[in-house]
């Protein structure tokens, strides 16, 4: 009997192996599956979304009166395209007034809205002036300008409706007095506020307010005024002498411009870089130099007397 010491081979094909191992694999991730079955649970917040605001200025200009005693070429042309109850709107320009004599009355108005968002408002006055001698007139001594002449009211009606003469004087005095700017106060009274509220706006539950009406009465005095009083915008002015141009304006011209900026009040205590505000009760404080409290020059007072 022969004695066989060598050891048995085990049965395992290499396809035996490989199925073994297959199985293994399939075990161990039944066992994986079987670990991570907890409770669980997930919510998602999706179109979240962050839109800019929008912040606008829209003025409308309009002339109101043009009275030049029932014929004059200017009153003819602006009744022809509107009337005191029906003005005219010039978003482009002024009317132009080519025919201007003593005893003649004006009147410019503009609507003023800022849109969407509160705001607040500048306005600053421009001109370029001119006499008759400089235009040519050689047969009078026509060297005044009618800036040194023409007497000039500025009347605000607020957001709350109700209005303010803000200005008296000479139409030159009123552009002086706001050549570097001014602010339009939104509401007026003895503590004025000029945050303005927008007359449209997009936004929900957002308050909003009228546009405010500024509006600029100008007459040419007579030399029948002189010793007497006349009344522009039922304001009085008492005419001297000197007041009163007679030919010294002839030929002369006014240029003027009005330009108007507005900024958002939310976050601005120092609106256009110049004006002193609390957004949160927004009324000018005194800066250096400016005795009358009004944050530089605003239009609750002007400097004319």
């Amino acid at each position: 009997m022969s004695n066989d010491n060598t050891n048995p081979t085990i049965g395992l094909s290499r396809r035996n192996v490989l199925i073994g191992l297959g199985a293994v694999g399939v075990a161990s991730a039944g066992a994986g599956l079987g670990t991570t079955a907890f409770f669980s649970d997930e919510e998602s917040f999706t179109d979240n979304t962050i839109t800019a605001g929008q912040f606008e200025l829209e003025v409308t200009q309009m002339t109101t009166l043009v009275d030049q005693g029932g014929d004059g070429p200017d009153e003819i042309s602006f009744n022809a395209i509107g009337s005191e109850n029906e003005p005219a709107e010039l978003n482009d320009g002024f009317l132009n007034i080519m025919d201007a004599k003593p005893g003649d009355s004006y009147q410019y108005c503009w609507d003023i809205c800022v849109k969407h968002n509160p705001g607040f408002v500048e306005i600053t006055l421009g001109a370029e002036e001119s006499s008759g001698n400089d235009n040519g007139v050689q047969h009078v001594d026509a060297d005044g300008t009618l800036g040194e002449y023409m007497l000039a009211v500025a009347t605000l009606v607020d957001q709350n409706g109700d209005d303010e003469v803000v200005f008296t004087g000479t139409l030159g005095e009123l552009v002086e007095a706001f050549e570097e700017g001014g602010l339009v106060h939104a509401v007026g009274g003895e503590n004025p506020t000029y945050c303005h509220l927008p007359c449209e706006t997009d936004v929900e539950a957002a308050p909003v307010g009228e546009p405010v009406e500024l509006c600029v009465d100008l007459y040419l005095p007579t030399s029948a005024d002189v010793g007497g009083e006349v009344e522009v915008a039922e304001e009085i002015f008492e005419i001297g002498e000197d007041d009163s141009p007679g030919n010294a304006v002839q030929g002369a011209q006014f240029v003027g411009s009005v330009d108007f900026a507005a900024e958002q009040c939310r976050h601005n205590d120092n609106p256009f870089e110049k004006y002193n505000v609390s957004t949160n009760a927004p009324q000018a404080d005194p800066v250096e130099g400016d005795e009358d409290g009004n944050g530089d020059d605003d239009l609750t007072e002007g400097d004319g007397e």
